[in-house]
C-alpha cells in the first residue's frame, strides 16, 4: 500500500508542473497482456513449453528407472540377504537424490530462461513504448498494475501490441 501511495505521489509531483505548460496526456499499458498476446510473447511461451517438455521427458525416463529399482527391491525383498537389500536401498536413495537435484536444476533452468526472455522482451518493448509516447505526445505512460483506477479510454495496450508485433516482425530473429 505504501508503494502505491508513493507511486501516486511521485506521479502527482511529475504531472502537476506540466499542467502549467499545457494539456497533460496520460496513458497506461497492461504489460502482462502484451507479454501474453504479442507475437513475440507467444513465441517465447512456445519456446519455454518446448524446453519444459524436453526436460520433462528426460525426468520421466529417470523416474521410470527409479520405479523399476524400487519394484526390484520389493520383489527381491525376502530372497536376498539383509546386507544386499540395504545396499540396494542405499543405491535407490542415491538415485532418488540425484533425480530430485536434477528436477530442481531443470526448474531453475526454466525460470532463468523465462526471466531472460522476459527481460529481452521488456527491453524491446521499452523502445516501442517510448516511440509511442513521443509520437502521440503523452506526458506519462504507466504500467497498469501500478494504477488503482484508470479509465479504459487511456489504455494503449492494444496499440503497443500492434506496434511491438510490427517492430519485431521487421527484425530477423536470432
Amino acid at each position: 500500500m505504501k508503494n502505491v501511495l508513493l507511486f501516486t505521489g511521485i506521479i502527482a509531483l511529475l504531472v502537476i508542473p506540466w499542467t502549467a505548460y499545457g494539456q497533460v496526456s496520460i496513458a497506461y499499458i497492461d504489460l502482462q497482456k502484451v507479454m501474453v498476446e504479442s507475437n513475440k510473447g507467444k513465441e517465447a511461451k512456445q519456446t519455454l513449453t518446448q524446453e519444459a517438455d524436453k526436460l520433462k521427458k528426460n525426468l520421466d525416463g529417470k523416474q521410470d528407472e527409479l520405479q523399476k529399482m524400487k519394484d526390484a527391491i520389493e520383489k527381491q525383498g525376502t530372497t536376498i540377504t539383509p546386507e544386499a537389500r540395504t545396499e540396494k536401498e542405499k543405491q535407490y536413495q542415491n538415485k532418488l537424490k540425484d533425480y530430485q537435484r536434477l528436477a530442481n536444476d531443470y526448474q531453475t533452468e526454466l525460470q532463468q530462461k523465462d526471466m531472460e526472455l522476459t527481460q529481452k522482451m521488456l527491453k524491446e518493448l521499452e523502445g516501442v513504448i517510448k516511440s509511442l509516447g513521443e509520437k502521440e505526445k503523452y506526458t506519462i505512460i504507466v504500467e497498469k498494475s501500478q494504477v488503482l483506477y484508470a479509465s479504459p479510454a487511456i489504455d494503449v495496450t492494444s496499440k503497443v501490441i500492434n506496434l511491438f508485433n510490427e517492430a519485431t516482425k521487421k527484425k530477423p530473429t536470432k
